[in-house]
């Protein structure tokens, strides 16, 4: 039976919904591959259809946490922000909306997100990536930096945002209050680096 795009994708939602909520009752560590297709209602074979692993899983619901965030940021966002201000916000929102999954966090940094070159690791890694380096590209246009610096500013850029992203993973302060140290800190460096650097790259 030829299985339609509508029907794909509705199994893709529940083996994610299903999944998020194993991950939040049972633990990341203990909820297996098999415990979510059984309760997905399908064939392990049949999951790989979907997901290479359990992994690539989390990596998909952080993906979707991630886009609803940069609506959020969107909406948030002051015209008149400085290019810092752009940063630390974007990135704050996506902390925010990728609350829930914050214990596995590091699963999901590592496997795939801290691959060595933007265009490693599963699908799901390469669409999160790819719409996250999408959206910072579309910042530091509207802060009017030059297009032609991407692909340098791309891979620094991206090794900051796993960073934190790792670091917030592991934070024990209360509220996770270091990371967004950390996250001030890093986009300052960051933004001061890629504008003080600007007429040496003209």
């Amino acid at each position: 039976m030829r299985v339609t795009a509508e029907t794909r994708e509705a199994t893709r939602v529940r083996i994610l919904e299903t999944a998020r909520r194993l991950f939040r009752e049972q633990g990341f560590a203990d909820a297996t591959l098999r415990d979510i297709a059984r309760e997905a209602e399908l064939a392990t074979g049949t999951f790989f259809n979907y997901f290479p692993s359990k992994e690539d899983v989390a990596v998909a619901l952080a993906h979707e946490a991630a886009a609803k965030a940069h609506a959020g940021f969107l909406k948030k966002r002051r015209g008149d922000a400085t290019l810092p201000e752009d940063l630390f916000l974007h990135i704050a929102t996506q902390l925010r909306w990728l609350k829930p999954l914050r214990k596995f966090m590091p699963t999901v940094v590592d496997a795939g997100l801290a691959s060595a070159t933007l265009d490693g690791g599963t699908p799901s890694c390469r669409r999160l990536r790819r719409e996250q380096l999408e959206a910072v590209a579309e910042i530091l246009r509207d802060h009017s930096i030059a297009a032609e610096r991407q692909s340098m500013t791309m891979p620094i850029y991206w090794a900051l945002y796993v960073g934190v992203l790792s670091f917030w993973g592991r934070d024990q302060s209360p509220r996770q209050e270091d990371t967004l140290a950390m996250l001030d800190q890093s986009v300052n460096m960051f933004a001061t680096w890629l504008i003080g650097g600007e007429a040496e790259f003209a």
